[in-house]
């Protein structure tokens, strides 16, 4: 066991009791209040996706059976509280008239006959009544079943219900967020106590994870494999921690199939201690096995079905003719990719823009992560002059799992045909993004003027989130 992974767990244990388990139980309890506000206001089916996220719960209870892309309808009752609520698909409630055909008798799969731009065409004024979430992995929806079953019948409960269940799942990456801050630096709680804090102020993932989605389930579970392949790298190679970190990501990969980037985040956490010289290579290969055994047990069912029914391993094939319509494969249009979205829909949350006074946050929020920027930079370069090895181990774990989710989430839609990446694709690292954020700006200032800085950032967030909750209570 290297030198940084000596004390390492005591450090990474969270007393409720001690001075920071306090804090973090503080923190944990606001990120709570503040995803139940937004589980409550915030309009029926969100506009992300929602009406069709809870069908797939309502379908795999009612059938026991997984809905099948491109063929399976939305049911009655999601119509219904469309009708309602005056919202279809993604656009804002009242800004659409009705859809003509609500019988779901008149519902059909896309035409066959059809060329590709007739086809474009049928799928946009179609595609709200078909459950074009049924490619996802079911393991969000089998959670969220027991709950559904035992909520009363009427559909409004079961949402708000499933919804402030989905609140529950994301507040855990405030804990997660404090422990992975504490296991790459614990050197300063500036950065252990910060990372949190960032975690609590991207109003945005409040916004987006008081939903019913299956986000709410794969954000933690993808971060929590990042901090078990995190305490690897530090602590040195285990059975156990292997077999951890592999049941994590072959759950979150059941949750999402975007955190498949964590494949190459856990051979990067092989490889490193290599590099250091802190392990055998036999090990390595011994633990890579111990890793990809969970995660293959855990997803090669829903693979292998996906060959089946759609003969591709995702089901991309039957979800690239229906989403395409409406955001093309990058390799036809570049602009499909919506990479000016990324970092607005990642602070802010989608639909995009939805607070009032989001434009006063970018002063702030450009300046620490600048400052940051600037600051990782000045630390890697001052550590390499005196000695690679000088250079923490976990800092460049961490750093290059940022690259690279960030890079292969950029390039998934090359492979699906499918363009567009929202910025709560990239939650899974928001706790490694906030321990950035912070150990950019506490190396670049250092200590008390770095504290200082954090101190008026985070006077001017809640100022500005307060404004900004307030206002987005009124319009509600």
């Amino acid at each position: 066991m290297g030198p940084e992974g000596a004390g390492a767990y005591r450090r990474g244990r969270l007393p409720l009791l001690s001075r920071d388990g306090r804090v973090v139980t503080v923190l944990w309890l606001a990120m709570l209040l503040m995803g139940v506000t937004f589980a409550m206001l915030q309009p029926v089916w969100s506009r992300v996706d929602e009406a069709q996220h809870f069908h797939y719960i309502q379908y795999l209870y009612e059938n026991r059976a997984l809905p099948v892309e491109g063929e399976t309808f939305i049911s009655p009752e999601v119509v219904a509280v469309s009708r309602e609520a005056g919202q279809w698909g993604w656009y804002p409630a009242g800004t659409t008239s009705e859809p003509t055909r609500l019988d779901p008798a008149e519902w059909t799969a896309v035409p066959q006959e059809l060329d590709s731009h007739d086809r474009e065409q049928w799928v946009r004024r179609n595609l709200w009544h078909f459950n074009y979430e049924a490619m996802q992995p079911p393991l969000y929806y089998a959670v969220n079943v027991p709950l559904y079953a035992a909520l009363p019948g009427d559909t409004m409960v079961k949402l708000y219900g499933m919804r402030l269940l989905a609140v529950l799942l994301a507040s855990l990456m405030v804990p997660i967020a404090y422990l992975t801050a504490r296991e790459a630096f614990p050197d300063s709680r500036l950065v252990t106590l910060g990372a949190p804090v960032v975690v609590l102020l991207t109003q945005g993932y409040a916004l987006n994870m008081s939903q019913v989605t299956n986000d709410a389930l794969a954000t933690p579970l993808a971060a929590a494999a990042i901090l078990a392949l995190l305490r690897m790298v530090r602590r040195g190679y285990s059975t156990r921690r292997s077999l951890i970190a592999g049941v994590l990501i072959g759950a979150a990969m059941l949750t999402k199939m975007t955190a498949v980037f964590l494949l190459p985040v856990a051979l990067l956490a092989l490889l490193l201690p290599l590099a250091y010289g802190r392990e055998a290579i036999k090990r390595a290969l011994v633990n890579g096995a111990l890793i990809i055994a969970p995660v293959a047990a855990i997803a090669a069912p829903w693979i292998l079905r996906n060959i089946s029914v759609y003969g591709d391993a995702t089901g991309a094939a039957a979800a690239q003719p229906l989403m395409s319509s409406f955001f093309a494969s990058p390799l036809r249009d570049m602009e499909s990719l919506r990479i000016n979205e990324l970092l607005p829909t990642f602070w802010f949350g989608e639909p995009i823009f939805p607070f009032p006074f989001w434009q006063v946050a970018w002063v702030p929020l450009l300046t620490a992560m600048v400052m940051a920027l600037v600051g990782m930079a000045f630390y890697f370069a001052h550590s390499y002059r005196l000695h690679v090895r000088e250079i923490r181990i976990s800092v460049v774990f961490l750093t290059l799992t940022f690259v690279l989710g960030v890079g292969i989430n950029l390039l998934m839609p090359f492979a699906s045909g499918i363009g567009g990446v929202p910025g709560r694709y990239l939650y899974p690292l928001l706790p490694t993004a906030a321990f950035l954020l912070l150990f950019g700006i506490d190396r670049l200032l250092r200590r008390e003027r770095a504290r200082f800085l954090a101190e008026a950032f985070l006077v001017w967030m809640i100022v500005w989130e307060s404004f900004n909750l307030l206002a987005y209570i009124q319009v509600r």
